[in-house]
């Protein structure tokens, strides 16, 4: 129990002590400037939230390599609409590594290429919604599927369907808002790199 607190507040501190590390990352993109505190707190309640929910060890490790490559992707895109090719490859490169470890370690190489295929799967369905609306989905967002399509299909291809439709869903009800409080039109775009993040996170913490 105390290894388990004792590693949970490590990867909070950790994910403080980055900070400064996101924001110059999101400053290669983003004009504005970032707060180091506030980055550092985002990052520091997932990597703790992932601590307690998601294990074995190797298989956190791939959760908290995606998630300190989602937080300055979601801050980015939110302010640009865009998601950086060095994020989103980053972000699939520790992904699949450490899981990869995981299934070497484990053996359980059946999730490891349900992991593979469910990335692709995911990234597939987004790259079809692009086609269907170029003006609603961006090709970041495709490349940004295939990491959290793989991380939640290590799980199980059910947790695959919930992380996907969760983030839609986010989208839907922020969406939602914004036409009710008429902070939008139905024809604006909203950055949505974050919501699936939000969505794959949700789910990992609460399956």
């Amino acid at each position: 129990m105390y290894a388990h607190v004792a590693l949970v507040a490590g990867l909070a501190v950790a994910g403080l002590a980055s900070g400064r590390v996101q924001c110059s990352l999101i400053a290669r993109y983003v004009s504005a400037r970032t707060s180091p505190l506030a980055a550092g707190l985002v990052t520091a309640v997932i990597l703790a939230a992932l601590g307690a929910r998601v294990h074995p060890p190797l298989v956190l490790a791939a959760a908290c390599a995606l998630a300190v490559c989602a937080v300055p992707l979601a801050f980015i895109d939110v302010a640009t609409q865009r998601l950086p090719d060095p994020l989103t490859a980053a972000a699939y490169t520790g992904t699949v590594v450490f899981l990869l470890l995981a299934a070497a370690v484990s053996g359980h190489w059946g999730a490891a290429g349900r992991a593979v295929l469910g990335g692709l799967a995911l990234a597939a369905v987004y790259l079809g919604l692009l086609f269907i609306s170029p003006s609603g989905m961006g090709l970041g967002d495709v490349k940004l599927a295939v990491s959290l399509g793989t991380l939640l299909a290590w799980r199980s291809w059910q947790v695959l369907v919930l992380g996907g439709f969760a983030g839609f869903l986010l989208a839907a009800v922020y969406s939602i808002a914004l036409l009710a409080t008429r902070r939008a039109t139905r024809k604006q775009q909203i950055p949505f790199g974050p919501f699936m993040i939000a969505g794959t996170l949700l789910t990992l913490l609460l399956t």
